[in-house]
């Protein structure tokens, strides 16, 4: 099962660039697809004792795998707001999925452009916060959603100085 889960599920470190498999081990940089490179932070840990992977965004689907609490997957992208496809080599087609529901958004580091206003919404209609300055490290917690499945790349939630809120990814250097 170990064996499996580490050929399984690579973790893309997204600002260092490097690779990790579940289990910490490094492995070089290989080939990924544009759509994984243009989602600069899409690395999730497990919150869940064991997760089920599954062969279709449903629990009626196939377990084609199981995942452990702290393992950490690459988001390939969302498929609904209950559920996301990961990378795998436990199916044919190379693709699973899992539950979002057991899955925490590592936070990643990135630092503003230009002063920036952290707000209590995702609108510059929200009360500000606090005004982060230029070149401050702030840590990169998830993009708002519009409605249940839809994502904002427009605003994102982050955390400032122990404040936690929504700024706008104009600012941000997500590179």
């Amino acid at each position: 099962m170990k064996k499996k889960l580490l050929k399984a599920f690579v973790s893309t470190m997204a600002l260092s660039g490097a690779l990790l498999v579940s289990n910490g081990v490094t492995a070089g940089p290989t080939h990924v697809s544009a759509a994984v490179l243009n989602a600069p932070i899409s690395v999730y840990e497990v919150t869940a004792s064991v997760l089920n992977v599954r062969s279709a965004p449903n629990t009626s689907s196939k377990v084609v795998d199981t995942l452990r609490k702290k393992d950490q997957i690459e988001i390939v992208k969302f498929y609904n707001a209950s559920w996301a496809q990961i990378k795998t080599t436990t199916t044919k087609n190379g693709i699973a999925y899992v539950n979002t529901k057991y899955l925490q958004k590592v936070p990643t580091t990135v630092t503003t452009k230009a002063n920036l206003n952290l707000r209590t919404g995702p609108s510059t209609k929200y009360k500000v916060l606090t005004v982060i300055p230029k070149g401050a490290k702030v840590s990169f917690l998830g993009y708002q959603t519009e409605g249940k499945t839809q994502i904002d790349y427009k605003w994102a939630i982050v955390s400032y100085n122990g404040k936690k809120g929504f700024v706008s990814t104009s600012y941000l250097n997500m590179k």
